[in-house]
């Protein structure tokens, strides 16, 4: 269970560092649209398919990936909203 936790946090750092990276890069885009759209498929595909990896039909696994997730997104939110520029 302590790996899927562990998993569970780098897949959340991994999503919401792509949605950052994404929301940077949108201005470099001819259609900003289908970007969005298509890294946005990408990053949930990626998420599921990760949470599918690791919860191994277990609910105990997956949960403990799920707070991870939500664990790595508390931390990005601290981090950015306390960043100095």
């Amino acid at each position: 269970m302590v790996i899927a936790f562990i998993g569970g946090i780098i897949l959340g750092f991994l999503f919401f560092y792509s949605l950052n990276f994404g929301t940077n890069e949108i201005k470099k885009f001819k259609n900003p649209s289908l970007f969005i759209f298509v890294t946005s498929l990408l990053r949930i595909f990626l998420l599921l398919a990760g949470f599918y990896y690791l919860a191994q039909n277990s609910g105990h696994r997956f949960f403990a990936a799920l707070v991870g997730a939500i664990l790595s997104r508390v931390y990005i939110v601290y981090f950015y909203k306390n960043r100095k520029e």
